[in-house]
């Protein structure tokens, strides 16, 4: 059977789902997966798992694709999700037993599911779950604009025809779409009102009280790493239900695509996420009762280019090294040096241009996630700390941390930090990157938290660490003058200072694999 129906909900909105069944008579598993994305295609993609003997129920979440309603960001995803777990298991075709396909925003659209019928719910698949208005619209304070500006207009009829890098640099923000005649309720949302949002659609105390096996996946290219491990440390607490956690040089949409390579590397079929495989492995066991594979049954796996597949017991692993390098006047050293510090200013009006990194796939902007060349070392308001050649290879597996003492003049501004690999030929590529908004003015310590790192320095490699104060489009600038670009288009140029030696001992910390002999 390959039939259409649409789901009744508590308030009348009907929602078009597709059902297609095996053949033979049932009753089947059925496999879950809401959507805003059009059901269709994923109906389509999901054909193998009909093969292997489960029924799949794809929906159109409210206000996309043939559902009836409007679509409000999150807002009705929960007694959604119930409404629709409850019509499937009281059709002939479903044996009582369920498993969720939750990629990106699909996870949010099947919590409820999961919530109210744990005793049905048997496995479940996260990928980058969407947590809620906090993690998928900021990162300390500052917002994914490179995503979330894009993201809110996707579905116009002129997406692909307008000038994104344009649109970028509008303000205020909060008008940009306005601009380009998009009308877009939830963009003005995010922009406007943000505490509510966060307040009303916040999802991650959810992971805390879930006890369903998790397979999971996060990607060290992916923008939304962060949603992937704090899924899996909130599932994965003493008690829970089995859960794994696979890691790679994944980006958002590389990981459940399978992709190993990507505009600047090319990792080798050994890189790939395997995830229709893995999928489905983890379903046969949970829901078939078939037998698990080893890496399943290993709590976190991790693909680092170079060593290859890396198999922990937690995410950190707890056999990591710590490995510290301390800011000096222009230097990486192994301890602190003299005390000195660095300025620079701060302009909003030309920021500091993203480079790869991770990244939302928008090559129409440029944007592009990966290893690439990094061309602005030499830029006025960026610091360049660079180590010594490295005598061995330098393994760092897990999360990393850039902490800086730093002076501004700004009631609000920014600093930003990129962990940088130069090769034997001088050619510098991002590793990883992140940001910092803090209140000023005055001396603030900042932490800077770089939260999935999966890479090898090699022998003669320099590791070194790019500081500044804006990473534009990736983050919105911070126009220095404590009122939000979101709101505002006033600007105001900072000067930055960045001070170490050892009573401000400014420092980036690496977590170490120890067993790695090339």
């Amino acid at each position: 059977m390959n039939k259409v129906f649409e789901v009744r909900t508590a308030d009348g909105v009907l929602l078009s789902t597709q059902v297609e069944t095996p053949d033979g008579s049932g009753p089947w598993p059925v496999i879950v997966a809401r959507t805003p994305y059009s059901k269709a295609g994923m109906a389509r993609g999901l054909s193998g798992m009909v093969q292997r003997g489960y029924a799949v129920a794809v929906q159109d979440v409210r206000g996309t694709g043939e559902s009836g309603g409007v679509f409000a960001f999150l807002k009705q995803e929960v007694p959604d999700a119930i409404d629709t777990g409850r019509w499937i298991l009281e059709q002939s075709f479903c044996d009582g037993n369920l498993g969720l396909l939750g990629i990106s925003y699909l996870a949010a659209a099947s919590l409820g599911i999961a919530l109210s019928f744990p005793e049905n719910v048997k496995a479940a698949v996260w990928v980058a779950p969407v947590l809620g208005g906090r993690s998928l619209f900021h990162v300390d304070g500052a917002l994914r604009l490179h995503h979330n500006l894009p993201w809110t207009a996707l579905s116009h009829p002129r997406f692909r025809e307008l000038d994104w890098r344009s649109i970028y640099r509008y303000l205020p923000l909060n008008d940009a779409l306005d601009s380009v005649g998009i009308d877009s309720p939830l963009w003005r949302s995010i922009c406007e009102d943000r505490d509510r949002i966060w307040a009303e659609n916040d999802f991650a105390e959810v992971y805390h009280s879930l006890n369903v096996p998790g397979l999971h996946f996060g990607g060290f290219w992916d923008f939304m790493l962060d949603s992937s491990l704090f899924a899996w440390e909130a599932s994965a607490r003493p008690g829970a239900k089995p859960q794994a956690l696979f890691l790679g040089p994944w980006s958002h949409n590389g990981m459940a695509s399978e992709a190993t390579k990507n505009e600047y590397a090319d990792y080798g079929p050994g890189a790939s996420s395997a995830f229709s495989a893995r999928v489905l492995q983890w379903f046969d066991h949970h829901l078939k009762g078939q037998e698990l594979c080893s890496d399943l049954a290993t709590p976190v796996s991790a693909y680092v280019p170079g060593p290859g597949w890396v198999r922990m017991s937690a995410w950190p692993d707890p056999a990591a090294l710590p490995y510290d390098l301390y800011l000096g006047a222009g230097s990486l050293e192994p301890e602190p040096g003299e005390a000195g510090r660095l300025s620079y200013v701060y302009d909003p009006s030309d920021p500091v241009p993203t480079e790869g990194g991770a990244l939302w796939e928008f090559p129409r902007a440029g944007l592009n996630p990966g290893p690439a060349p990094v061309t602005t070392g030499n830029r006025d308001d960026v610091l360049v700390f660079q180590g010594r050649g490295l005598r061995e290879p330098v393994v760092a597996l897990g999360p990393a941390q850039v902490d800086l003492y730093v002076e501004t003049d700004a009631p609000s501004t920014d600093f930003t930090a990129k962990l940088v690999d130069v090769g034997i030929d001088g050619t510098p590529r991002i590793v990883a990157d992140s940001i910092c908004r803090i209140t000023g003015p005055g001396r603030v310590q900042v932490i800077i938290r770089l939260l999935g790192i999966g890479h090898v320095f090699d022998k003669g490699h320099r590791i070194r660490l790019d500081v500044s104060s804006s990473n534009f489009p990736r983050f919105d600038r911070n126009l220095n003058t404590g009122v939000p670009g979101l709101v505002s288009s006033q600007m105001k140029v900072a000067r930055q200072t960045v001070q170490f030696g050892p009573d401000s001992p400014s420092r980036v910390r690496l977590n170490l694999l120890c067993s790695y002999n090339p």
